[in-house]
């Protein structure tokens, strides 16, 4: 089928409009202005063919209120997606998983595109060899990605399954797993809620009474292929294109990617592919290539040797090749040698090295020191992402050190005489470490021991909690909790008469501390930088917690940050490459690891 017969299939018109032949125009590199049916009806065209980054430039006294609308939702986005990238890669490296990507950010990183020339998505298109397949997904789920139709939140739960029917509804198409999402928070686009139901219908965005909100979708492929009309299956393995992943640097990441050559042959195929085959209407796959063929040429001894190793993408090429000629004015066969300048950036790395286990730590002079205080019941190694963050700062010069002062039930510590062993073991570190950054990370129960040790004069570089605790609800159970239990057991009883407590007894002095210690921790008096880390099945006391100190640390704009984990538990063990993943970004990002 051809493709111009293909994109107005079904539409109700023989021919392109006016406003098609613009945009094929603007795809071409032609077309100034606007056409006469005005700068909105232009941009509602564009949007729906997913080509609305080529008007941004267009943006002026004329310009649409949509392509204002659009240009700010890819700023976000480019810097959104950017820092997904950054943590997914971070998280796949650590598993020692081969990545790279394509379309969307990828191609962008490639061609060197800015925020505002970005095509806009939330989507991340991502290459894994089929053997890594099942690794793969259980890193994304740690990193708090899960199937579509596990995502809780009122506004998407419909909207997801229907994406993923729609996706395996898809008869031609194979090689993708499902996406995997999580929900993502738009604050940057609140101040133009009230336009996104107009100008971007069809961006899975949405308003609720907490802002705008969105989902941040990973599409796996393991094979770029096709089912030809007989229902046989033509296969481009992931693993194989793979080998070709160059990185560029790009917004201050390292981006993984396909080279130059491959890029454009693969879109080739997989323009005709999404319209001849799977009925899509949108021309950005033509616009991409014709970025690609501009700025790079026409790689055709790379094209010949893809049809020699995967002859089912000759036709496709050819038609799509054909299209560009007759419909946007656009000759691959004029750009073989385009004389321009090669960009020297993008360098092949070889595959990361599989993880290596991680090993226990010991301070020494010099060196960075995180303390780890654990909570109820937990013993020093025996938190899996504790495991991994230390394995991993050992390698940028940083030892971890695990403290579990609450593993014994029944025999625990006071609180505040918890808090205070940390604030003298802060101290000892910066003597030893000579200068060199020191850290606490406090998991339930130890986190609000390590509040209340900062808030006690602690001096730490970096605060981490985790399932926080910042009151004396960490015990609420259906049958009350530490107030309750007090009130039922303390009238006139002693310090050490033993009552239940979590899993097992503990002193009525140790709640009457906890009590006055969690209770009594002034947040305001927590100025060091902290990251907030909750799992989406922590209970709702837990949850508060995090939000209140989240709140206070971020209201000082010092790098402080929450991250949630949809699909996390309390202390975030089924989290362990996420989790990990995350400190070390925060880590980073603050300028701590150097």
């Amino acid at each position: 089928m051809r493709l111009k017969e293909a994109l107005l299939r079904g539409q109700g018109r023989e021919e392109f409009d006016e406003l098609d032949s613009f945009l094929l125009g603007t795809v071409g590199g032609r077309a100034p202005g606007f056409p006469a049916a005005g700068p909105d009806a232009l941009y509602e065209r564009a949007e729906h063919r997913r080509v609305a980054h080529l008007l941004h430039s267009r943006a002026g006294r004329e310009a649409s209120g949509g392509i204002e609308v659009n240009r700010r939702f890819s700023r976000v986005m480019f810097d959104h997606n950017l820092r997904t990238w950054e943590e997914i890669a971070g998280a796949f490296a650590d598993a020692g998983i081969r990545v790279a990507g394509v379309k969307g950010l990828f191609l962008g990183a490639l061609l060197r595109r800015t925020a505002d020339q970005a095509r806009v998505t939330t989507d991340l298109d991502l290459l894994v060899d089929g053997r890594s397949l099942d690794a793969a997904m259980e890193v994304l789920a740690s990193l708090g990605f899960v199937s579509g139709l596990d995502i809780k939140d009122h506004a998407f739960l419909r909207m997801s399954s229907r994406a993923i029917r729609e996706l395996e509804a898809q008869q031609g198409s194979y090689g993708q797993v499902a996406p995997m999402a999580r929900l993502l928070k738009l604050p940057e686009m609140d101040p133009v809620a009230e336009d996104i139901g107009r100008w971007l219908p069809g961006r899975k965005l949405v308003r609720t009474s907490a802002g705008v909100r969105s989902l941040s979708v990973v599409d796996l492929h393991f094979d770029m292929g096709h089912r030809d009309a007989s229902g046989a299956r033509h296969a481009i393995p992931a693993g194989e294109l793979l080998d070709s992943a160059v990185t560029v640097r790009h917004g201050g990441t390292d981006v993984r990617t396909l080279d130059h050559a491959t890029m454009t042959w693969l879109l080739c195929y997989r323009a005709y592919c999404d319209i001849a085959l799977f009925g899509e209407r949108r021309l950005k796959l033509f616009a991409d290539i014709t970025d690609l063929i501009r700025r790079g040429g026409w790689p055709s001894g790379a094209v010949e040797a893809a049809v020699a190793r995967y002859p089912f993408i000759a036709r496709p090429i050819e038609e799509t090749l054909r299209f560009l000629r007759e419909e946007c004015a656009v000759d691959p066969g004029a750009w073989r040698n385009p004389g321009v300048r090669r960009d020297p950036g993008p360098r092949r790395d070889p595959a990361p090295p599989p993880a290596t286990p991680a090993t226990p730590a010991t301070p020494a002079t010099g060196r960075g020191t995180v303390l780890v205080c654990h909570g109820w019941g937990s013993e020093p190694g025996s938190s899996p992402w504790v495991g991994r963050l230390g394995g991993r700062l050992a390698r940028r010069g940083m030892a971890v050190v695990e403290l579990a002062p609450f593993a014994a039930a029944g025999d625990v510590p006071d609180l505040s005489e918890v808090a205070e062993t940390l604030r003298e073991r802060v101290e000892a570190a910066r003597k030893d470490t000579g200068g060199a950054p020191v850290g606490l990370i406090g998991v339930s129960l130890g986190s609000a021991a390590a509040l209340a040790a900062v808030a006690g004069g602690a001096a730490v570089d970096f605060l981490v909690t985790v399932g926080t605790v910042a009151s004396a609800d960490v015990g609420v159970t259906a049958d009350g909790g530490p107030r309750e239990l007090l009130a039922r057991y303390g009238s006139g009883a002693g310090d050490d008469e033993r009552v239940p407590f979590l899993t097992g007894q503990v002193r009525l002095g140790f709640l009457r501390d906890l009590v006055a210690c969690a209770g009594g921790t002034d947040l305001g008096a927590v100025t060091s930088p902290v990251l907030v880390l909750s799992g989406g099945t922590d209970n709702e006391w837990r949850l508060r917690d995090a939000a209140t100190v989240a709140a206070h640390a971020e209201a000082r704009g010092d790098g402080s940050a929450r991250r949630d984990f949809p699909a996390g538990n309390h202390t975030l063990d089924n989290a362990a490459v996420g989790t990990a993943s995350a400190v070390l970004s925060w880590l980073t990002a603050l300028g701590v690891l150097g």
